[in-house]
Parts: C-alpha cells; structure tokens; sequence
C-alpha cells in the first residue's frame, strides 16, 4: 500500500543502523516521514547523515525526551503538513514495514480513533516487559475504566484533527504516551488495537526506558486525579484520623482519670478527641483528598452532619442486625462498617466536596 497522506515520525536518541533501513522502506513505499533527532551523542550523528535525503530532519540541541520529541514532530507537521494522520515508531528496530502499512490502512479507513500496534505477550516479549505490561495495563483499567492491551507501545496512528490537542498534554518523556491515552480516554476518544510482531533486538539494548524511574513516572501519571487515587488517599486519611482519635482518647484520659465519674470522664475524653480527630480529617478530606476550593464553612457544616448521620446509621443497622437478626456482634459490626465507609466516601466525594474537578492531563 502506497499512501502520501500519512506521515510516520520517529523520534530517535541514540539510534541504531536500524533507522537508516527503516526510513529507507518507508520513503520506498511513499510516506512522508520526520524524524526527529533527540539530543543524540557524536558516535550516532553518522547515523542521521546517512538515512534517506528525502527525510524530513528535526534536531533538539540536547536530550528533552521522548514527548517532547514527538511534540516537537506534531507542531511541525500541523504547521508544514497536510495530511489524514501520523503514525509514530520507534527508531530501534521494533516497529516492522508491515506493521506500519497495517497501521496506514486503519488509520485511512478510521480518521476518528487512535490505532494502536498492540504486542501480545508471548516468549518473543521480555519478561520484565510482559510484567510491567500487566502492571500497567491493570491500573490503568481501574483507574479509567478503558481497556488498553498495550499501553506502552510506541507504534500508534493519530488521526491529523487530534495533533493540536497532544501537542498541549503535559510529559516530556515516556510518561507523555500514557497521558496520551489517558487524555483519549477522558475525552472519550475510541481506541482500535491492531495486532502487530513483537520485536526485540539484543535484549531490547537500545532503548532508552529506565524501568525505574520511567516506570514511577507513568504511573503516577496514571494516578494522579483518578477515583482510583483519591479512593486511595480518603482511606490513608481516615487510618491517619483513626490513630490520631485513639491517641487522644489515650492522652485525655491521662488528665481525666482521677475525676470520680468514670461515666463523664470517659464521655469528656471521647468527645474531645473526636472533635480534633474529626476536624483533622475535615482539613485532610478537603484540601488533601478531594482538593475542594468552595465555601469552607458550607462544606464543614456538610461534613458534621454527614457525621451524626453516619453514627445514627451505626447504631440503627448494627440494632436491626445484632437485636433484630440475631447475627453476631463481630461480623455486623465488620459490615456496617464497611458499607458505612463507602456511603460516606461517596457522599463527600459527589455532594460535600463536589466541586473536585481533574486537572486537564
């Protein structure tokens, strides 16, 4: 298939001979192609002096990233341009001709959803990859909703309409292809997978993906501002509130102890610690875990009825349960409580601190 309406680009830091073949087949076979060059060392130079004239060739003085490299493409072809798509490769050697032609036909035959080249997981993929995939692909379900097989494949047919709106997503490296597809996902914007070769060349050498550190990035990148986060954030907060509640519970009755209404001074000790525990995690629900901007003194009067609800609601269902059904105090107790703490974590999350909003990717 020949088609002078889609662009490859390829972003390349320190790429093998690999590039000059590939850019090579895909002039051959008539695309347009940009390759933009990454801040590469001097032993490579030679590289891109030898890949096809017809080349379109981007330089970053020094090494910005991934991302940025691929932003960089983006802005030139929406400004230089015309035509129905983009498809971005890597420049080490995975990303095969007849992948890429599969890419160019879907991406002809569908101008409205991202393609991606997924890689099954097979003995061809390294272990480390096939784990980080799962990882990967794991989080980014609960944390979306979306399923993507691959995420962190590098092959992908971008529809020429999206370039302006990925040029804005935040990341300058590896973590800007998961914003990508969390940006997609957001947005509403369809998905097709396309089955592609998994390819690695001596073990994968020339990629420039530090599984540490690129790793921490992306997923937190993932996390950032989901329901998954913030789920996770509302519970921390309420063991802190929990401990904080115990250990007043503890140092009040240090001062009360010696007062002769054990009634009054365990009442006294209770109270005054649940008032500080409650107004603690008050402060760390709404400028931590929800990061609410709307009327402090609304929201607070919100919370602390929420709060005698949810201690009316103790008591009632632990009453009907444990007096009514006769079911056993430990096991009711267990149950309420968890089913209290989800009715209450989503009251907070849709009504007390609605106005939360997720930053734009």
């Amino acid at each position: 298939m020949k088609d002078k309406n889609i662009v490859v680009l390829i972003p390349a830091y320190n790429p093998t001979k690999d590039l000059i073949s590939l850019t090579k087949e895909l002039i051959k076979n008539k695309f347009t192609v940009v390759v933009v060059n990454d801040g590469s060392n001097n032993k490579t130079q030679k590289i891109f002096k030898k890949i096809n004239k017809n080349v379109i060739l981007l330089q970053h003085n020094q090494n910005m990233g991934k991302g940025q490299a691929l932003k960089t493409g983006f802005k030139y072809i929406l400004e230089n341009i015309q035509c129905k798509g983009v498809i971005t490769a890597d420049a080490d050697g995975q990303h095969l001709l007849c992948d890429i032609l599969n890419i160019a036909k879907e991406l002809n035959n569908d101008l409205s959803s991202i393609i991606l080249g997924t890689r099954l997981q097979n003995k061809e993929m390294l272990l480390k990859s096939r784990l980080g995939n799962s990882i990967t692909r794991l989080v980014f379900k609960l944390a979306t909703k979306r399923s993507v097989y691959d995420t962190q494949t590098g092959l992908r047919g971008i529809p020429f309409q999206y370039l302006q709106e990925f040029i804005n997503i935040e990341g300058q490296r590896y973590e800007y292809e998961i914003n990508m597809l969390l940006y997609c996902a957001k947005n509403n914007i369809d998905f097709k997978e396309i089955r592609i070769h998994t390819v690695y060349i001596d073990n994968n050498k020339a990629s420039s993906f530090n599984a540490v550190k690129d790793s921490f990035k992306i997923y937190k990148c993932i996390l950032k501002n989901s329901d998954l986060l913030i789920g996770l954030l509302f519970v921390i907060s309420a063991i802190i509130s929990f401990i904080i509640d115990f250990l007043l519970v503890i140092a009040f009755n240090k001062i009360t102890y010696q007062m002769q209404n054990k009634d009054l001074s365990l009442l006294i000790d209770v109270v005054l610690a649940r008032i500080i525990s409650s107004a603690f995690n008050f402060i760390l629900n709404r400028n931590v875990v929800f990061k609410n901007r709307s009327s402090v003194f609304k929201s607070l009067f919100q919370y602390y009825i929420l709060a005698v609800a949810i201690l009316f609601l103790n008591y009632a269902f632990l009453e009907i349960l444990t007096v009514r059904f006769s079911f056993n105090l430990v096991i009711s107790k267990i149950l309420v409580e968890i089913l209290l703490f989800i009715i209450n974590y989503m009251i907070q999350k849709l009504y007390i601190f609605k106005n939360n909003t997720p930053k734009q990717i």
